[in-house]
Parts: structure tokens; C-alpha cells; sequence
């Protein structure tokens, strides 16, 4: 009779197979769960960068304003119809001056510079503008409206320039009561010109005569409106002619060269 094997040699049996298969496990290279990783590389540390060198800012020129010349005021001397201002402006520069003069006088400015390319601007105190500068003119003449001081304002040009104003003011010629005639005597103060204005309607005849030689003064009659009747490159000492429209009229008398001159100027408008 054949005897059965207890339960308990079957499964020591099975323990130890388990523990055989462990040991073959053990044997091989397999990392362990619970071994230290390997520690990283050292980094290889950069020389430090070179601290820049600090190169100072170079300093920026700032642009010399343009000063602007006080203003001038301009005052003709005892007898004198007219003034003569001089100067140098630099580009963007203006000059300023002042002139007082009366109600219905006629004004003539003349800007002269050797490119013509400066400009004038003319107002009255409260800011109305006669001429406006916007224009760009540099001779401009005009019957002025109220007695009061008017402003007239020099523009330069594109590069520095000298130039001289010459500002004319004509004395207004009064006919006495039931004539058309006067005699008006005068000297050309300081060697400028005198200029006289008459009003004078349109088919009226017009004569000027000067009592001194054409070589020592002669005359330079225009309309204020209409313009030249006698050019004064004609140096002639009398004129004639029939007046083309009713407006104010002006007649100068001009030194030659600059001369001191005593005269006397028979005028008419009849």
C-alpha cells in the first residue's frame, strides 16, 4: 500500500524553487531601486565677463540761439521827410522798428539788400496788419490811416546779410483857400530825399518846378496808387502832366550824390 506524501513537503518544494529563481536574479547587473544615482557632472565655470569700459558721452553742442536786435526807433531829424537804417541779419533774425507818423501821410519803405531776398512786415499798435510780411515785399508804400507809432518788422533770409531801410514819410501839401498853387522851400536835411504829397483829381494838370540846377537836385513825381509819372532817372527839375486818376500824388525832390541843398519847389494842380 502506497502512502500519500503530506501537504506541507509540496509546498516547501515550492518555497524553494521561489528561492532559487531570486538568487539567479540577484546575480545579475540590475540596478537597484534604492541605489544613489551617480552625481552629475561638474560644470565647467566661464572667466568672468570683462566690465565694459565706460566711453563718456560725447557732449552735444547746443545750437547758439539768435538774439534778437532791440527794437529801433526811427526819429527824422528837424526838416527831414525821411531816415536811412542800416544792419547786418543773421538767418532767421528779425529787426524791429518804430516810426510815428500822421493820419493821411503817405509812407514809402524801400528794403534794399545785395541778394533782394530779405522782407518787411508793417502794423499798427493794435495788431492790424497794413503789410502783411507773409508777402515777402520789400518796397511798399501806402496812405497810413491814424496818427500813431506803426511797427515795421525786418525779416532775414536764408544766409547772413547787410541791409539798409529807408523809410519816407511825405509831408501833405495844403493849397491855400482859392488856389491851386504853392511854393514850398526846404533842404535836403542830411542828404536825403524831401518828399511832398498833394491830392489831386483824376484829368487835373500837375506841374512841379525846382529853382536849382538837375545837376545839383531834380525830381521824382509818382502816384501813390497809380505809380511813376516822372522816374527820377530822368534827373529832370520840371514836369508837366496830365494826373490819370483822383488819389494822392507825391513829389520828391533828390539831392545829387547826396548833397546838402537849399530849394525852393513851385507846385500846381489846376
Amino acid at each position: 500500500m502506497v502512502k500519500k506524501q503530506p501537504f506541507i513537503t509540496k509546498s516547501f518544494s515550492q518555497l524553494m524553487g521561489s528561492a532559487a529563481v531570486l538568487l539567479v536574479l540577484a546575480g545579475c547587473n540590475l540596478p537597484s531601486a534604492t541605489a544613489t544615482p551617480p552625481p552629475l557632472p561638474t560644470p565647467t565655470l566661464q572667466p568672468p565677463l570683462a566690465s565694459p569700459t565706460e566711453v563718456p558721452p560725447t557732449p552735444t553742442s547746443a545750437p547758439s540761439p539768435t538774439l534778437t536786435p532791440a527794437p529801433v526807433n526811427i526819429v527824422f531829424a528837424t526838416g527831414a521827410t525821411a531816415a536811412v537804417q542800416s544792419g547786418t541779419l543773421q538767418p532767421g533774425q528779425s529787426q524791429v522798428f518804430t516810426l510815428s507818423a500822421g493820419q493821411n501821410q503817405p509812407m514809402v519803405l524801400i528794403l534794399d539788400s545785395p541778394s533782394n531776398d530779405l522782407y518787411f512786415g508793417v502794423t499798427e499798435p493794435d495788431g492790424n496788419k497794413l503789410l502783411d510780411p507773409a508777402k515777402k515785399w520789400n518796397r511798399w508804400q501806402w496812405l497810413l490811416p491814424k496818427t500813431e507809432v506803426y511797427t515795421i518788422q525786418v525779416y532775414g533770409g536764408a544766409a547772413a546779410e547787410n541791409y539798409t531801410l529807408t523809410a519816407k514819410v511825405a509831408e501833405v501839401v495844403n493849397f491855400p483857400s482859392g488856389s491851386s498853387s504853392t511854393t514850398l522851400n526846404g533842404t535836403t536835411v542830411n542828404g536825403f530825399v524831401v518828399s511832398y504829397a498833394a491830392y489831386c483829381t483824376a484829368g487835373q494838370t500837375m506841374t512841379a518846378t525846382l529853382n536849382v540846377p538837375a545837376t545839383t537836385a531834380y525830381l521824382d513825381v509818382f502816384g501813390l496808387a497809380s505809380g511813376p509819372l516822372l522816374s527820377q532817372s530822368a534827373k529832370a527839375n520840371s514836369w508837366t502832366g496830365t494826373l490819370p486818376s483822383t488819389e494822392d500824388y507825391v513829389v520828391e525832390v533828390i539831392p545829387n550824390n547826396g548833397q546838402v541843398v537849399s530849394f525852393s519847389l513851385a507846385l500846381s494842380c489846376h
